[in-house]
């Protein structure tokens, strides 16, 4: 199995504010080693897969003259445009699709990007339907956080809350959605097999910090803990984490879990 099926409808109803309030933004950097790799100075056009609340998309819109930003669920496309309408980003053109429901009419593209959201793709037919659409000497960069290849040991008060979350929705979701089950190849490995050439890697690490508010607003983003999925358990199931954490961390204070962020780069040559 070479990725993970989901077709892009419903899986995050409900999750857009919470993904835009609660999960860690992408570094500076992002917006830097982009422009450094591949020269962008406000020309051409950026595509962006997956475009979730738009937070490359709005990051890197000053960089290009126009960018699409893709995304199959309406709810993450409306919280995109409400933020990229506070920034003045108004050279961004929002369309609701799956990835793999886009044809050629779409444009050609300087660079194309994927933010936490390549996984979820056909990464294999997406990567060569692309290629021909995007501009000689433009590319891909596939971006991302995670807790690291192999993740380390989770931390005491990231166990307890995984044991809250196994009581109340089971493990075969989030095992599905949660985390790459065994058998998905990464995505450094799908595009080394791909058209592209002079695949990099960056990689920058990072230790956030939660509080309780701050990691239920973070579950509540995801697609295998969402307010949608808890249902009526909603109040059972923060009220039994709070307890949970402040059983193991009195201080509220929910540190020492490390985090990478990361991007795959790669040319159309």
């Amino acid at each position: 199995m070479s990725t993970i099926a989901y077709d892009g409808r419903g899986l995050y109803a409900g999750t857009a504010e919470y993904y835009s309030r609660f999960r860690p933004p992408y570094p500076a950097s992002l917006v830097t080693k982009l422009r450094e790799i591949f020269a962008l100075d406000g020309r051409g056009r950026l595509l962006d897969l997956g475009c979730g609340p738009g937070s490359v998309a709005i990051s890197l819109a000053h960089l290009f003259e126009e960018v699409v930003a893709v995304d199959p669920e309406p709810e993450m496309l409306a919280e995109a445009e409400r933020i990229a309408r506070e920034r003045g980003a108004a050279n961004i053109r929002f369309r609701c699709a799956r990835t793999e429901d886009l044809d050629k009419s779409i444009g050609r593209f300087r660079l194309v990007t994927a933010g936490n959201s390549f996984h979820w793709m056909d990464r294999e037919r997406v990567l060569e339907f692309l290629y021909p659409l995007i501009d000689d000497g433009g590319g891909i960069a596939v971006v991302g956080q995670g807790a690291g290849i192999p993740p380390p040991p989770p931390v005491p008060w990231r166990v307890a809350i995984n044991r809250v979350i196994e009581r109340f929705l089971g493990t075969e979701r989030w095992i599905q959605y949660g985390i790459r089950k065994p058998g998905v190849e990464l995505d450094d490995a799908v595009l080394a097999r791909s058209r592209f050439a002079g695949l990099e890697e960056y990689t920058e690490k990072f230790e956030p910090e939660w509080t309780a508010d701050s990691i239920i607003g973070n579950l509540y983003s995801t697609s295998f803990c969402s307010r949608a999925l808890l249902g009526d358990r909603v109040d059972d199931f923060e009220r039994d984490l709070r307890a949970a954490l402040a059983e193991v961390c009195p201080s509220g204070r929910l540190t020492g879990e490390a985090g990478v962020f990361w991007m795959l780069t790669a040319w159309k040559r």
